[in-house]
């Protein structure tokens, strides 16, 4: 009897927890009111079976415009694959009950030197985001030019997922995700595998890192094997 009264007691604790964390959870890529831009820098490391260890950077700058519109602009740099890339994002930011949801278009355009390629991305998401977990879904037209031919696949579906062991308030986490897509590419139904975590030194630094596997057949990798990529960097806030 005491046991059932021990779980009932336990149920009832986490579901208050739970409570509370949608109440004063604010999202994770949201305007903090104060705020307004927001810069970070990566580094990449990784190998395939096509160029090998492979290096490079990612810079990314976001504004907030007040907590509900941002934009976004990166620029990714991978110098054993020759990879250069831009992209720019727009993102609407909303709450639906406990639910933050990001709606964001999005334009890509990556230039693989060594192989002569040229590829450009449009894309249109929703993420949904909760204190331990988040979806995106979303649709991708990606179209490439190759030694003066053009192809355009036909439009693919972005889905990914991403959950965390503390909740997304806490000063440090660490997450497993899988999805289709990353910073500077998207696939069809090559999935991403990997886990990430971040510090919060203060509201202003915060370091982030992740540990990617991917599949065959990845435009962005160019290979017949899969890939591995570690990333880590920092991030800063400020008015």
């Amino acid at each position: 009897m005491r046991l059932i009264q021990r779980s009932v007691i336990s149920l009832l604790l986490a579901f208050t927890a739970s409570t509370a964390l949608a109440q004063y959870y604010s999202g994770d890529h949201t305007y903090d009111g104060e705020h307004q831009n927001e810069a970070s820098v990566s580094l990449i490391t990784g190998k395939n079976i096509i160029t090998g260890p492979c290096i490079g950077n990612n810079w990314h700058y976001k504004h907030y415009f007040n907590d509900h519109w941002s934009i976004d602009v990166g620029a990714n740099t991978q110098y054993t694959k020759k990879l250069y890339g831009f992209k720019a994002k727009g993102e609407y930011h909303f709450i639906i009950q406990a639910f933050h949801l990001f709606a964001s278009g999005e334009y890509m355009f990556n230039h693989y030197h060594r192989f002569n390629t040229n590829e450009n991305v449009g894309n249109l998401s929703i993420r949904f985001e909760r204190g331990y977990w988040d979806l995106a879904l979303g649709a991708s037209m990606i179209g490439y030019n190759l030694m003066g031919d053009h192809y355009t696949e036909p439009v693919t579906l972005t889905f990914g997922a991403h959950a965390t062991l503390r909740p997304r308030t806490n000063n440090w986490n660490v997450g497993l995700l899988f999805r289709n897509y990353d910073d500077f590419y998207y696939e069809n139904w090559n999935i991403n595998w990997g886990m990430d975590f971040y510090y919060r030194f203060n509201p202003q630094w915060k370091m982030f890192g992740e540990f990617n596997i991917r599949p065959s057949g990845s435009m962005s990798q160019l290979a017949s094997k899969y890939e591995t990529t570690g990333k880590v960097g920092l991030i800063y806030r400020w008015k």
